[in-house]
This record gives structure tokens, sequence and C-alpha cells, in this order.
């Protein structure tokens, strides 16, 4: 954005002009006088500010950073710096450092007093939660659809999703960790497992009912495939390869 402001205390026009940019590394200090500005510094009055190549229209070469620590000290390596050249004369420029660029917010450490809402896809190169320099999460309640890391730990309050069956079913391998209550409506369920799975998908049966009997209908790596009595429990999973059954089976 450029504008021309007319008139103007200085005499002539006054020129103001804004552009973005971003650079991966620090300026290079042998091709541009590093400056740092005073509060009571002008453009115009700075050691090596008089334009060159013919006063060109705007500056090319001659530009003025608020200071050097916001390219060397406070961003290290080659992360993006994104900035804003600030032009309030023909022939000076300054280099303002911007967290924004092309709408996409950069920054080494941030600070939230509010809530964050993210609509798109959340990367995270390496996520830490720490208090007091104890890496721990204090937080009421963290919902997610699926959570994956190399380790977790810590003391885990599981609720186990609970669902009552009365009919023949087949298992819904996205159910992974549910219990299953059957309580049959006629004589006995009968549970079908589906084909394939992903590895460590797993569930458990209870039979909660006395006269009635849940049976598996393709269930073969267990001592049997019919839990027969009252509270006849067993778990099923699945290892990659084929189902398996753990419990008291007849």
């Amino acid at each position: 954005m450029t504008e021309k402001i007319l008139p103007s205390n200085l005499g002539g026009s006054q020129f103001i002009s804004f552009v973005e940019g971003s650079a991966s590394t620090a300026p290079d200090v042998s091709a541009y006088a590093l400056q740092v500005l005073g509060a009571d510094h002008n453009l115009n009055n700075i050691s090596g500010g008089d334009p060159t190549d013919g006063f060109d229209p705007w500056v090319t070469d001659i530009l003025v950073y608020p200071s050097s620590e916001y390219w060397e000290s406070q961003l290290s390596g080659d992360r993006v710096r994104p900035y804003i050249d600030l032009s309030i004369s023909e022939y000076n420029t300054l280099r303002i450092p911007s967290p924004i660029h092309n709408y996409d917010l950069y920054a080494d450490n941030g600070r939230f007093y509010e809530n964050v809402t993210i609509e798109g896809t959340l990367t995270v190169g390496g996520m830490g939660f720490s208090s007091t320099g104890v890496k721990t999460i204090e937080a009421t309640d963290i919902t997610a659809t699926n959570i994956s890391g190399e380790n977790l730990s810590g003391k885990a309050k599981v609720k186990i999703p609970i669902d009552v069956k009365t009919a023949d079913f087949t298992y819904d391998a996205t159910e992974t960790g549910y219990l299953y209550q059957c309580k049959p409506a006629g004589a006995k369920i009968t549970i079908t497992l589906p084909v394939n799975a992903e590895l460590g998908v797993s569930f458990t049966v209870n039979n909660c009912l006395t006269g009635k009997t849940v049976e598996f209908a393709n269930l073969t790596n267990a001592r049997g495939t019919v839990l027969g009595e009252q509270f006849a429990s067993a778990t099923i999973y699945w290892d990659g390869s084929a189902w398996y059954g753990i419990g008291d089976f007849v």
C-alpha cells in the first residue's frame, strides 16, 4: 500500500508505504548499516540515510532495523521472519518485524488468556504441557477422537463405553474398548466378527441373564464359542491376522 499525503510541514509531498515480506535469515550486517532507533530519532537524520542511485523512488538499499535483537537474538536458526517495510519518506525505509505474514502467525513463544479454537488441522512438532518445570497436564477435560504417542503414562481413570445388546449383531470394529452387556430377548444372542480390523482392537462381552446364551458365529481361536451361564464373560481381540477370545467359553 502506498499513500501520498498533501500538504506536509516538510515541504512538498510526504509518502507512506507498507510492503510485507519475510526472510529466513537475519539481515546481512555488511549489506545494511544496522541501526537502533531511539524514540526521538527521525529517519532523515540517521547516519547513512542518504539515498543512492539517483534518488530512485522508494528505497532499494537503505534499510533501518529497530534493533538487531529482533532478527538475531529473539529468533533462532532458519525460522521465517516476517516483516513490514514502512517508508515514511521517499528515501528511507524502516523494517519492522511482525508475527503475521500472509495470514499465518509465526511465534517462538506465546500466551493466550482466552480460549483458542482451531478450525483446521493442528500440527505440533513437539508438545509438552508444563507447570513449574514439571511436565504435567492441568486440565479438567481434554476431548479428542484419537490421541497417539510412543508412551502415555500417568494414572488412568478411564470410563469404558457400555452398550446393551438384546439381539444378534455384527461387531463394529470402530467400537474398540466397548463392554457389551448381553441381555437376549430370545434364547440367545449371536455375535458375528468382521473379517478384518486394526491391530489391538478389542471388546468385552458379558452374558447378563440366566438361562440365556451368547454365541460367536466365527470365533476359532478360543477354548469355545459359547458363554452359557449368567455373568460368563470374555474379551475378544484382533492380533493383526485373526480374532482371539479369552474368557468363560464352553
